[in-house]
């Protein structure tokens, strides 16, 4: 039997009954009954069969998606109800819903509840609005989980000190962007370079101002190349740029003019003091000859390493 005086506030504040007259559902209300549930007791659970509407009286309910180890979606308070997306499309239920502390409930059997509905237009209304927010919650939840995997994916694949695309991307990316040009035979170069003595860099100026520095390249590069080419922080102060459509003869002019571009570049770091350029060496190779991505970067890499070799500060083809 029910436990619940209709004419107090506790009754008003239910969501389900707000603007109902007690008495156009006392008769109803008689046959239903009120339940307590211990902190950690589970009153719903995904797959479980349920025809009846539970409204919070006290007490507060976590709602959980997958399991109950992970994060609650959402807590439920006095005044608001679990259950009744079963009632409506006589499904199971979808999640698992938990007593956060010691809680007591309202238990409206479906039968109950579509005769409350009947004699009350107030009560269908204020379902149809608890049904609304409902859905509208689940919306807000699917817009930010969309974001939240946008972010993921943008993480995925951008390095987070400089703001370039990253190693993952490059690899994923690189063969694609070959295979591209080959069809349309057209060349595609590739720059390898890297920061001259930047160990030294960091030793003397102090490895924030080294992230400022790498930050400062990256910018560099940004402004400096073409619409279609792309710039990767490959690993550490090495950088590689890649160049679609572009021969080596072209390739070397860019590669040139963004060696003189970093090495005319004054760091600005975060203090708003300044400090002197990096200077780079940079190899840069073409497919073709060269036709798969492991082949480009290692000829690239090979022409960096005799640039470094010839005295840094300058840039070399593979032969």
């Amino acid at each position: 039997m029910l436990e619940l005086d209709l004419h107090d506030e506790l009754f008003r504040n239910l969501r389900l009954f707000q603007g109902v007259s007690p008495e156009s559902v006392e008769h109803v209300l008689k046959t239903c009954s009120t339940l307590s549930l211990c902190r950690e007791e589970i009153l719903l659970a995904p797959g479980q069969s349920n025809s009846s509407i539970y409204l919070l009286l006290s007490g507060t309910l976590r709602i959980h998606l997958e399991n109950l180890g992970t994060p609650a979606l959402t807590v439920i308070q006095p005044g608001e109800c679990v259950g009744e997306m079963s009632i409506i499309d006589n499904e199971i239920a979808s999640a698992y819903v938990v007593a956060a502390e010691e809680s007591r409930l309202l238990k409206i059997h479906q039968d109950a509840l579509w005769q409350m509905i009947n004699v009350s237009h107030q009560v269908a209304r204020n379902l149809l609005f608890i049904l609304s927010r409902r859905m509208r919650f689940t919306n807000d939840v699917i817009v930010e989980s969309s974001k939240r995997q946008s972010l993921l994916e943008h993480y995925a694949r951008v390095d987070p000190l400089t703001g370039l695309y990253n190693r993952r991307w490059m690899d994923e990316s690189l063969s694609r962007q070959i295979q591209r040009c080959q069809r349309s035979d057209k060349p595609l170069s590739l720059i390898m370079m890297d920061v001259d003595r930047f160990k030294n860099f960091n030793d003397t100026h102090g490895h924030l101002s080294g992230d400022f520095a790498l930050i400062t390249l990256a910018q560099t590069l940004s402004e400096m190349l073409r619409p279609g080419d792309f710039a990767a922080r490959y690993g550490g102060e090495e950088f590689i740029v890649v160049l679609p459509e572009t021969g080596v003869g072209d390739g070397m002019t860019i590669a040139e003019r963004l060696r003189q571009a970093i090495a005319g570049t004054d760091i600005l770091t975060g203090d708003g003091s300044t400090l002197p350029p990096l200077t780079i060496s940079a190899g840069i190779a073409t497919a073709p000859p060269a036709t798969t991505a492991e082949e480009l970067i290692a000829q690239a890499d090979k022409a960096l390493y005799q640039a470094k070799e010839a005295g840094r500060n300058r840039v070399l083809s593979a032969s």
